[in-house]
């Protein structure tokens, strides 16, 4: 209630066992200090006829006007029967209500036809996306994996064939692995790329710590950290 619109109105149909507001009060109508009013009859359905009869009034009153216009009661009887002489340009409510005249049955007008929807704008047409080409980034691939390969290689004995083994099924089979999933599956492997990206980079630290008398396995060491 308390985050509640001010002019808010609350009906609670449970008054009668309690209420499912914590602030109605049985048979009474409040009106809290924001605004907001709360009713807990527990006489609804016996006040039905009451608001039928005033809507009904409500209606039967906004009718008369809308016959009279501005010049109110005395203007009723001529403004309806200038409607009714007027034919189709007179006024359709006013005409509708009419089912005789000197003795002569009025014939109701039809009923207006309702407003044709307006015409959907066609869609822009979307451009074209671009096909991948699997040849193209096939090869892209391969580059990449072949100049990593030669980078390792270019370091001589400072690399076993374990680590080797290692770095190419991380970087070529695991990437390849990632990159063909799903988007809908992104997120359970989310799990696993932390997990590897955290092994990166205690490799690195501890590469970092090891190959001070090596600068180029020291650089490939900060480079597992930053990408990491």
């Amino acid at each position: 209630v308390a985050g509640m619109k001010p002019g808010s109105v609350i009906v609670d149909l449970a008054a009668m066992g309690g209420g499912n507001c914590e602030l109605t009060k049985k048979d009474e109508v409040i009106v809290t200090e924001n605004g907001i009013t709360i009713v807990g009859y527990t006489d609804l359905a016996a006040r039905m006829a009451n608001q039928a009869s005033a809507m009904y009034a409500n209606n039967m009153a906004n009718l008369l006007k809308h016959v009279h216009g501005k010049e109110k009661g005395p203007a009723f009887v001529s403004n309806l029967l200038g409607h009714l002489d007027a034919g189709e340009k007179g006024d359709i409510v006013s005409r509708s209500i009419v089912c005789c005249r000197d003795g002569k049955p009025v014939t109701m007008p039809p009923p207006p036809q309702p407003t044709p929807p307006k015409p959907k704008a066609e869609p822009a047409a979307a451009k074209k996306e671009a096909e991948a080409n699997p040849m193209k980034a096939a090869c892209i691939g391969a580059l990449v994996l072949s100049l990593g390969v030669c980078g390792l290689l270019g370091l001589g004995e400072g690399v076993q064939t374990s680590l080797l083994t290692t770095f190419l099924l991380a970087g070529a089979a695991g990437y390849q692995a990632v990159w063909g999933v799903a988007h809908a599956l992104h997120t359970p492997l989310m799990s696993v790329t932390n997990a590897i990206s955290g092994m990166t980079a205690v490799g690195g630290l501890l590469l970092m710590q090891r190959s001070t008398e090596a600068p180029a396995a020291y650089v490939l060491a900060m480079l597992a950290v930053a990408a990491s």
